[in-house]
């Protein structure tokens, strides 16, 4: 097996490279990786009910989705990524921890008292502080799992915060988790010496002399796909299943509700009701919302070309894409 550090922290490229690590690198391989700020979502997630999405742009934070199942995820520099794209194709109960082993056993050198516990974590005192997920190819398995060593929790807690009566939503629920980061036990080192020793153990681990370079072409294929599917809208925020969206909010000229169902990734049903005031029926808006994609740039532009007051008098547009609270 061999060990591959990839320096990108793009996570639509990273997640892209991934993909053919798995599917297409000859050897079985971990490979090391860490992202910019993203919030990187399960496969069969609703993504908008995952996440804070006002909190998202404000922070400019890149929202990607896996190939894998689980729950969403918070990455920053702080928090490194480990993947395993493994000739094991057993899905037994073990299979997490089996191909967790190598991790945990490097954590223990360092003196961390890590410990596998449930489905796919890794706890240190009863908190988390790694979790993983799987995706199964024709031939192998990818194993994946963060590694949060210092990771921003603050962030972590902000973005993926949702309204829980904005959105309800069929599909998985991330399940929160008491977590922590690995510098409270290992305070002496950054990161990126903390990245160093892991990649010695690893390599010990492996009984591997060096880390093996990820070849060019492969990474040429990773930046086609990552334009072509991990920087989508249809792939990260583009929704599996229908699913209900409302906001109010109180203005100047009164109460305002919207409410909206979203089918094959269309608005449908688009209804505005509150204590407002306005010359023209609300329903004429309704036709010119209803169709549109449920994308925050979308709706905006809609509104570029609607006057807003015709319908609700003494509000803008600005005031009222503010209960759109999408990406």
């Amino acid at each position: 097996m061999k060990l591959l550090v990839n320096n990108s922290t793009d996570p639509a490229f990273n997640l892209a490279l991934e993909e053919l690590i798995a599917s297409e690198y000859p050897e079985e391989a971990v490979m090391l990786w860490r992202n910019a700020p993203a919030i990187i979502v399960g496969r069969n997630q609703n993504t908008e009910a995952e996440i804070n999405a006002e909190a998202v742009r404000e922070r400019n934070i890149k929202v990607v989705r896996r190939i894998t199942g689980g729950g969403a995820v918070y990455h920053d520099l702080g928090n490194i990524n480990y993947t395993i794209a493994a000739n094991d194709r057993l899905m037994d109960n073990d299979a997490f921890a089996r191909n967790a082993r190598v991790i945990i056993n490097v954590l223990h050198k360092l003196n961390i008292p890590a410990e596998f516990k449930g489905r796919n974590d890794i706890l240190v005192d009863g908190r988390k502080i790694s979790g993983s997920a799987k995706s199964v190819f024709a031939n192998r398995t990818l194993f994946h799992g963060t590694l949060l060593f210092d990771t921003d929790l603050s962030v972590l807690s902000s973005v993926l915060t949702p309204d829980e009566e904005k959105i309800r939503a069929k599909g998985i629920k991330s399940v929160r988790s008491r977590v922590a980061n690995l510098r409270e036990f290992l305070p002496q080192l950054s990161v990126d010496m903390f990245l160093e020793a892991l990649t010695s153990g690893i390599l010990e681990e492996l009984g591997e002399d060096a880390v093996t370079p990820v070849p060019d072409a492969l990474i040429l294929r990773a930046q086609a796909l990552a334009n072509e599917k991990y920087r989508t809208w249809e792939w990260n925020f583009g929704s599996l299943t229908a699913y209900n969206y409302t906001c109010k909010k109180r203005f100047d000229c009164g109460g305002v509700q919207i409410a909206f169902n979203v089918n094959n990734n269309r608005i449908e049903d688009f209804y505005v009701s509150g204590d407002f005031f306005g010359p023209r029926p609300v329903a004429e808006l309704a036709e010119k919302i209803n169709g549109t994609i449920p994308r925050y740039d979308d709706i905006a532009a809609k509104f570029a070309v609607i006057e807003i007051g015709d319908y609700i008098s003494g509000l803008s547009a600005s005031e009222f894409l503010t209960l759109f609270r999408l990406n």
